[in-house]
């Protein structure tokens, strides 16, 4: 967890203390520990919620998201310290919106702008992008499954979850599966950004397994 503490009234991140405090400085010190602890014990680490959370208002579990007024460039700083050190394990992204990010109004995880061009692109970022549950409402309320799998797939998100439980669905998976293959069908996306994605999540494994550093960088396409 990586999102600064920016806003005592935030429901889900400060009022359940899911942060290391409201300075880069020491949210940085207390997750380099935590990932080299962990990376000691053969465990990854995915940092969290892209491009922050800690200064909204709202609960994405919940509901509709929007930090416009409140987010700030500030709460990149953490994602950007720990890229610096070659980290490259895993990050996840927010179902919060930041129309400075992307006027659109699309929340991070459906994002191109925030995805591609921020996180992979400005920050650098070569590790697997997860997205946070697919399933939470502020992604619900608006989008169809089918529609969140692939918006967030064209977005540049590797990894989807799907808990399947704060929305119960039979053949969640076989689901997901068959709206990706429609956007290759339709040619709405290269088959190599998915085979880009898989050697990420492949390489996430071998690291995993001790068979290459935890640094190694992976494709960035």
């Amino acid at each position: 967890m990586v999102d600064l503490d920016l806003n005592p009234d935030n429901p889900i991140i400060s009022r359940y203390e899911r942060s290391f405090g409201a300075e880069p400085g020491p949210v940085v010190l207390h997750a380099a520990a935590f990932i080299a602890a962990h990376h000691a014990r053969g465990v990854a680490c995915c940092l969290k919620h892209f491009p922050g959370h800690g200064s909204s208002g709202g609960d994405s579990h919940l509901g509709f998201v929007d930090s416009s007024e409140c987010w700030q460039e500030i709460e990149l700083e953490p994602y950007l310290r720990l890229f610096q050190t070659g980290f490259a394990d895993a990050v996840m992204t927010a179902h919060v919106v930041q129309r400075g990010l992307d006027p659109r109004g699309l929340p991070a995880t459906l994002s191109g702008p925030m995805v591609g061009g921020l996180l992979r692109g400005r920050l650098g970022f070569t590790g697997v992008v997860v997205s946070d549950d697919l399933q939470m409402r502020a992604i619900t309320e608006k989008w169809s499954y089918e529609e969140a799998v692939q918006m967030a797939v064209l977005a540049g998100v590797d990894l989807l979850i799907v808990g399947n439980n704060l929305l119960r669905r039979e053949n969640v998976v076989a689901e997901g599966v068959r709206a990706i293959e429609r956007l290759l069908d339709s040619n709405r996306i290269e088959e190599e950004v998915l085979r880009a994605a898989i050697r990420r999540v492949s390489l996430l494994k071998q690291k995993i397994a001790g068979e290459v550093p935890w640094t190694k960088n992976g494709p960035m396409t």
